[in-house]
């Protein structure tokens, strides 16, 4: 079994991210209209599949307890990533944001304030 990565709100510096369960399920249909959000695990997360590109599937779940979205670590990242940048950047621009992968806690920081690409080249460096 593969290890998992996890992007959460900075909550040092902040509490959980703002937005709904609603509301992340919305801005997922809405930037890509032919996209599957449902729940799992007794309602505890949302599975989001999304073709980012075409042949380019993202794969990944929120944790509606936790607030932390996670994704296996299985290149390209890019498209998990896409979809937390674009959702991120709509619902919660100003929150500050970090990641950490499941076997090493130590969270490090993203940038949403960067551009896609330069959210994505930061990731796992």
């Amino acid at each position: 079994m593969g290890s998992e990565f996890y992007v959460s709100s900075d909550r040092e510096q902040t509490g959980p991210w703002p937005f709904t369960r609603e509301q992340l399920e919305e801005s997922v249909i809405r930037n890509w209209p032919g996209a599957s959000v449902g729940e799992f695990f007794e309602g505890r997360h949302l599975e989001i599949q999304v073709e980012v590109e075409p042949g380019q599937l993202a794969e990944l779940s929120f944790s509606l307890r936790h607030r932390v979205f996670s994704f296996a670590d299985r290149e390209p990242w890019s498209a998990p990533l896409t979809v937390i940048y674009t959702v991120l950047r709509e619902l919660a621009p100003t929150v500050p944001v970090v990641w950490w992968i499941d076997y090493d806690a130590t969270m490090e920081p993203l940038d949403l304030s960067a551009d896609l690409q330069a959210f994505i080249r930061s990731f796992g460096t």
